[in-house]
């Protein structure tokens, strides 16, 4: 058995594997722009197909992860409305006091803005069911999560694109890698056993 051919194209092979996967990811986002090699063009397939993704990923998102009603059901959770019904219901007073004249600050005597929290505060709860239930009928009519999403994805420099992507993959892409390595390997044994027999 020639140990060092066994080992060399062990090696070979391991290498090429490793290499053409790598190659291979980096041609998923490089070049960005078409290159002309006359017979054909050569162009990365996420650049290439950025649109076609950008439509895919926000249908994706739109129908599985973050539906209107999904988003609206999150905005107007109990402890969101509580949270809005306060946040309102302060703004609302203050301004309200802001706007008085001077001769109705008069009539409500000392502390006008207590007088009016309490007749707020007296029918808070049926006045904001009424205003959330009319939000969460018609106040999101002309949002769109999928244009939103493919807005976003379209107004991406590539770059960014592409860093979004290696963020959320790089574990995979380098298992596809070390994939290589190995199959490459396992391939020159392979090949060095197919020489001994045929030898």
């Amino acid at each position: 058995m020639d140990i060092v051919r066994l080992i060399l194209l062990v090696l070979i092979g391991g290498l090429i594997g490793w290499s053409t996967n790598k190659l291979a990811i980096k041609m998923l986002f490089r070049p960005v722009n078409p290159i002309n090699l006359g017979l054909f063009k050569l162009q990365g397939v996420f650049p290439k197909r950025k649109d076609k993704m950008a439509k895919s990923l926000a249908e994706i998102i739109e129908k599985e992860l973050l539906s209107k009603e999904a988003l609206m059901d999150k905005i107007l959770s109990d402890e969101n409305k509580n949270q809005l019904k306060d946040t309102v219901t302060n703004s609302f007073v203050k301004r309200v006091t802001e706007m008085l004249p001077p001769m109705a600050k008069m009539f409500l005597g000392e502390n006008p803005e207590a007088k009016i929290r309490k007749i707020i505060d007296k029918n808070k709860d049926k006045i904001f069911e009424g205003i959330f239930e009319d939000i969460k009928k018609d106040g999101f009519n002309n949002i769109s999560v999928y244009e939103l999403v493919k807005d976003r994805i379209d107004s991406l420099d590539f770059v960014e694109f592409e860093k979004i992507i290696f963020g959320l993959m790089s574990k995979e892409l380098r298992f596809v890698e070390i994939i290589g390595l190995f199959l490459g390997s396992i391939i020159g044994l392979i090949q060095y056993f197919i020489t001994v027999f045929i030898a």
